[in-house]
């Protein structure tokens, strides 16, 4: 869902710091680059109504949010690039539309709906564990010079190609891989791959860049985006780049693009909405008086 219109601006180049040295934003709880993920807890609500399911998180006693809180960067892997944090919204083999909420507090995982109604894949359950990566934002005003358009005002979408499905609400640690530049009504809707770097002895957690993953499963993947809306009596979306899986580097810049532009999100430079709604940015240290945060 677009926010209210405002000036577009373009994407300066040359901004996005290499990667290798690349100084990133730590967690904005606290502004910690130390978040332990083993102390993240997942903690649904709601029962099994799925009206009013919703997953927080918690940390530290506090619930925190997963879009705000847990950080961009999560580790780093072998060859000093960037492991990043990804939170599953919808597993691999499942149609539920599950999302990270932008304007709810503390931003918990919900099922989306449009129109009242509860959202599923109506095209087939989906190839891939599905979600975004935290501290990312994909900035309608921002157009990309590569696809010429802005960007959708979600988090950045990621396709995890492990064969285990994740459960809904997980975080794991993930290696970018490639990505895919979606289009979708006139909106740069980026497509992060990534693989499990944990699923140990797993062919996935081996893979180091696209060129690893094998050339059928980048074209299943691409496909099944190309059409998946059909099934909703609404037309085939396009990819720019030439359609062209892109490799880890590309990908790379392209995460920290949308992590430079939450980063602008979270400072209150600029602002989103979801269906006329603020988006939820959490309360800020100096906002707080000293409070970190509700307790669980």
């Amino acid at each position: 869902t677009r926010r209210a219109a405002r000036a577009r601006r373009p994407m300066l180049r040359g901004t996005v710091a290499a990667i290798s040295g690349l100084c990133l934003i730590g967690a904005a709880a606290g502004g910690s680059s130390d978040f332990d993920l083993a102390k993240l807890s997942v903690e649904p609500s709601g029962g099994n109504d799925p009206e009013v399911f919703r997953i927080y998180y918690g940390y530290d006693g506090a619930f925190i949010s997963p879009w705000h809180d847990i950080p961009f960067k999560a580790a780093e892997d072998a060859d000093g690039s960037p492991l990043l944090s990804f939170v599953c919204e919808i597993p691999k083999g499942t149609t539920a539309k599950f999302e990270i909420h932008k304007s709810e507090p503390h931003n918990p995982v919900i099922q989306d709906r449009k129109k009242g109604k509860l959202r599923f894949y109506q095209y087939s359950p989906s190839l891939v564990n599905y979600g975004a990566i935290a501290q990312t934002w994909e900035d309608p005003t921002i157009i990309h010079p590569d696809t010429g358009f802005g960007g959708d005002n979600d988090p950045v979408d990621v396709l995890q190609i492990n064969a285990r499905p994740c459960s809904p609400g997980e975080v794991m640690v993930v290696r970018v891989l490639g990505c895919l530049a979606l289009v979708d009504d006139d909106e740069t809707d980026w497509k992060l791959i990534v693989a499990d770097v944990n699923d140990e002895g797993s062919a996935e957690a081996a893979y180091r860049d696209i060129g690893d993953v094998p050339a059928a499963k980048v074209d299943e993947m691409r496909e099944w985006f190309r059409n998946y809306k059909t099934a909703e009596g609404k037309g085939l979306n396009k990819f720019g780049l030439d359609e062209k899986a892109m490799d880890k580097a590309y990908a790379l810049k392209v995460a920290v693009e949308t992590h430079e532009a939450w980063r602008g999100l979270y400072d209150k430079e600029t602002s989103c909405d979801f269906d006329g709604t603020p988006c939820w940015v959490g309360v800020h240290a100096e906002e707080a008086d000293g409070d970190a945060g509700d307790e669980l």
